[in-house]
């Protein structure tokens, strides 16, 4: 799963509104960190010293889990729904699918999962806790 930080997301669109002239006509496709599910897991236990495991649901099992739990709007079950079909479908371990783009637009290499997780000053405080 290609993971990108909000950050680089925010930095991108910023970027692009600030000197909307040289981005005039072009297209974008941002790519993050390219990890297993298994990974985030592992990187978020690091981080909070708690273990943490990924448990591979089938599509169906998923939606109703977070249909029945009644926090989720059911728009963006479906939203999240889509994203786990292309998970699914292996599209992003394609090499083609992922672009340098952050890198071009900021000068820098996207944000790693593990940076985002400690990047607390540009965290709501439900993220930083």
């Amino acid at each position: 799963m290609n993971y990108i930080s909000p950050n680089d997301i925010a930095e991108v669109a910023a970027r692009i509104l600030l000197y909307s002239k040289s981005h005039m006509g072009k297209e974008y496709t941002l790519t993050g960190v390219n990890m297993s599910d298994d990974d985030v897991a592992s990187e978020i236990a690091k981080h909070t010293n708690r273990p943490v495991f990924f448990e591979d649901l089938p599509i169906t099992m998923y939606e109703d889990i977070e249909l029945k739990g009644g926090v989720v709007p059911s728009w963006k079950v479906r939203d999240l729904i889509g994203m786990e079909m292309i998970k699914a479908s292996g599209l992003e371990e394609d090499c083609g699918f992922a672009s340098n783009d952050i890198e071009k637009i900021c000068k820098r290499k996207p944000e790693t999962f593990d940076q985002y997780l400690y990047a607390k000053q540009y965290m709501t405080p439900l993220e930083a806790w």
